[in-house]
């Protein structure tokens, strides 16, 4: 799945780059652009000094469940314990119909969760739920590790004692904010930095940011989270209502940021909307891990992140290159590879 969507977005960004390139560049694309100053002339903190940040992807979905309390409670417990620190933790969240935010990568609960079983309905979506629904299921019913699915056939209050059941963005918040694991956050940030991402579009997209935004306003964590969304108009809704929320690159700026490389063209003169490019890498879309891009990106304070990298030779590469942050399925791989 993971593959799929990288060579997906590797064939949209050259097929729009292809077909696009030249009359974006007569019509100015740069429309897409919001101009902010984040940092008000100051360093990026996203930039990485030295070496690239560890990104746990889906809170380490190789390690544990995806986006569950478990997988956040192995990452503290193995920090604590002297193993693999995460800088940057990236999760993915949907609105339930009562207005929760929980976290869920997909946009049914199918993949992951014994939704079918509990609900009796296949292609389940979270927005069709309300949250205590969703705490009937196990969010680790699907997870496999060496073709074993070591969470299944579990009772009820074993599901509840080993964090998996769908969990909410404040109670992740309240976890990885205790004193615990601020314990165990990165000496260099004495705290934890985030990636999250709004899976809705439309209305509950908007909706969803409005929960986002007042949350991490709430708690003072504005500074320490990247925005992200695949989904335009909660990109536009949020410049419009949040300007001060730090976000990474909608699809269309990353054409409009390659385009500008390509064309070394001064992006001080057009304005950015986004602290951070997000983008994928791999073999096959090698044209999106280059020195030149990352150098051109620094130069305009804008970090440069990449998802979802999980073979070692690739993160090596990217940490050559300069990249900030390396999101990874496997951070305890990362961690070896880049500081271990």
């Amino acid at each position: 799945m993971i593959k799929k969507y990288k060579v997906l977005f590797g064939v949209m960004l050259g097929l729009f780059i292809l077909i696009f390139g030249v009359s974006c560049c007569v019509i100015g694309i740069a429309d897409c652009n919001v101009e902010k100053n984040y940092f008000a002339g100051g360093a990026n903190p996203y930039i990485a000094a030295d070496t690239a940040m560890v990104s746990a992807h889906r809170a380490g979905s190789i390690l544990a469940p995806e986006n569950t309390m478990n997988a956040f409670e192995l990452g503290i417990e193995e920090a604590t314990t002297g193993g693999y620190t995460v800088d940057i933790w990236e999760f993915d969240l949907h609105i339930t119909k009562d207005g929760e935010l929980i976290l869920l990568h997909d946009h049914t609960l199918d993949r992951t969760t014994d939704s079918e079983q509990v609900f009796g309905v296949s292609d389940a979506r979270p927005e069709d739920y309300t949250l205590a629904e969703l705490r009937r299921l196990n969010m680790g019913y699907d997870f496999e590790r060496d073709g074993e699915y070591p969470f299944r056939d579990l009772s009820a209050d074993e599901v509840t004692a080993l964090g998996l059941r769908v969990c909410t963005l404040e109670e992740v918040l309240d976890y990885m904010t205790d004193d615990e694991a601020q314990a165990a956050a990165p000496e260099e940030y004495g705290k934890f930095r985030y990636i999250i991402e709004i899976k809705n579009s439309g209305k509950l997209g908007e909706r969803a940011a409005d929960k986002l935004y007042a949350t991490l306003s709430e708690r003072g964590l504005l500074g320490d989270v990247v925005f992200g969304t695949f989904n335009q108009n909660v990109t536009d809704y949020v410049d419009e209502n949040y300007p001060d929320m730090l976000r990474s690159s909608s699809i269309c700026e990353v054409l409009d940021f390659w385009f500008a490389y390509l064309t070394n063209a001064d992006l001080d003169k057009r304005g950015v909307g986004y602290c951070a490019l997000q983008i994928p890498y791999s073999k096959t879309i090698s044209f999106l891990g280059t020195k030149g891009l990352i150098e051109y990106a620094h130069k305009y304070n804008i970090a440069v992140q990449y998802w979802t990298i999980n073979e070692s030779d690739d993160v090596e590469y990217l940490q050559s290159i300069g990249a900030d942050c390396i999101m990874s399925d496997d951070p305890d791989m990362c961690y070896d590879v880049l500081k271990g």
